[in-house]
């Protein structure tokens, strides 16, 4: 039939009967005989990708995440599992948001809250796991898609337009919205980076931030669930949240208050290239290593934090250069010639 419609077919049974009585001998559960096919076909669901014309026959929604979090087991215990499989998971932003998105699901998070205005373009592809087959699609829709087809019992809900203001209840949770269990912030816009904060520190959402530092990660993570008087960026904004929306995304001060917000104690090519934003460069500088690693590491914290472990409101510093090159990733070049003080003052007088 489905060959018929001009559909690909992808039967998973073809593996998943094996692997489900591996499971099974396993436990204490009642066993199924995974080798009748009527029992195979009353677990069976039809799952329809229509952007990739595939039908795909899966084991249902228990049963399959079985399957996926089967190697998850004593890493994470069974509680753990749960916990994390209930979660509600948002990210706004969906640059090393995508990466946030993917390494949480692939963990077995299934509920998510994503928000992202923009559309793919080729100067993404240098830090975002997408195809030239995507440019024009937009961020929410590719990473909707990357969530089903990793696990389509999955729950995901999209805000295309972007977080803002007047959708705060719609995303981070209200009266009739349930609220998010943690939120990881990556947006550009700063002036929206400080407006969802206040909105999570009024609802208690604790806030997790991965940034790129050259090859390395920057996490900020603030518990407004713990502590609702805790200070925006850890008060390293300072006056920041007193600036209209134009002060805070005129290109030219957008350095300088990233530099507030992140400090000084960056790579020494970021601090580089940080004086070149707006001058050459037109956004903060990435690589695809860096966004990869901050994915992995926001969503180990924000899987940390759900489960309950004791993960305090501070900056936590992941150096993957000073672990491969020690002292050497330090090493005097052309890019140590700018040194702090330089650097600060030249961000004051741009």
């Amino acid at each position: 039939m489905a060959a018929d419609s001009g559909l690909r077919f992808v039967d998973a049974w073809s593996t998943a009967r094996s692997e489900l009585s591996a499971i099974d001998s396993f436990g204490d559960a009642d066993r199924r005989d995974w080798d009748d096919d009527r029992v195979v076909e009353c677990a069976s669901r039809y799952i329809l990708y229509p952007w990739r014309s595939t039908l795909v026959r899966l084991p249902d929604a228990e049963n399959f995440y079985r399957l996926r979090t089967a190697r998850n087991r004593y890493l994470l215990d069974d509680d753990e599992q749960h916990t994390w499989g209930g979660a509600l998971i948002g990210v706004a932003g969906l640059s090393v948001g995508s990466s946030v998105v993917s390494v949480c699901s692939l963990t077995g998070a299934r509920r998510f809250r994503i928000a992202d205005p923009d559309t793919l373009g080729p100067s993404n592809l240098n830090r975002l796991a997408a195809s030239v087959c995507d440019l024009g699609e937009p961020k929410v829709t590719l990473s909707q898609r990357r969530l089903l087809e990793v696990d389509p019992y999955t729950q995901v809900d999209s805000v295309p337009d972007g977080y803002s203001e007047s959708a705060s209840d719609k995303f981070l949770g209200g009266e009739d919205t349930e609220r998010l269990s943690v939120l990881v912030e990556e947006m550009d816009d700063l002036a929206m980076k400080i407006a969802i904060r206040k909105q999570a520190r009024e609802k208690r959402i604790p806030v997790i931030m991965a940034t790129d530092n050259g090859d390395n990660v920057i996490l900020d993570v603030e518990r407004f669930d713990l502590d609702a008087d805790y200070p925006l960026f850890h008060g390293k904004a300072g006056e920041l949240a007193g600036l209209n929306d134009q002060e805070l995304n005129d290109p030219a001060n957008r350095a300088r208050i990233a530099n507030a917000i992140v400090g000084c104690h960056v790579t020494p090519r970021t601090r580089f290239s940080l004086t070149e934003v707006g001058r050459t460069l037109p956004s903060w500088p990435q690589l695809g290593t860096a966004a990869t690693a901050a994915g992995s590491v926001a969503g180990l914290a924000a899987r940390l934090l759900v489960c309950g472990a004791d993960l305090p409101s501070r900056r936590y510093r992941v150096d993957l250069d000073k672990i491969l090159l020690g002292d050497a990733a330090n090493s005097t070049s052309r890019w140590n010639e700018l040194d702090e003080y330089s650097f600060t003052s030249l961000m004051e007088n741009r």
